[in-house]
């Protein structure tokens, strides 16, 4: 008996190949209602006039983008470093 004597592995068989999965039922699932039909929604379209909020006077589309360059004030006036 030798202490650094390695034994050699033993060779396993090979498995079985694996039968793939037959299956045999085809037909489609029943399809399920998502929606009650006796349920009605409540939506109501145009019941009122439109309430004016704080962004009623505020400028839409491509003009909001514009930035005023000449409001008014110089450069003496807006609290820069000349105060």
């Amino acid at each position: 008996m030798c202490l650094f004597k390695i034994p050699s592995p033993k060779i396993l068989p090979t498995p079985p190949p694996i039968k793939p999965m037959q299956d045999t039922n085809t037909a489609l699932p029943d399809s399920k209602e998502l929606v009650d039909q006796d349920d009605v929604a409540s939506i109501q379209y145009g019941t009122g006039q439109k309430k004016a909020g704080p962004a009623a006077g505020k400028k839409t589309g491509t003009d909001q983008l514009k930035i005023p360059l000449n409001a008014g004030e110089t450069g003496s006036t807006t609290g820069g470093a000349n105060v």
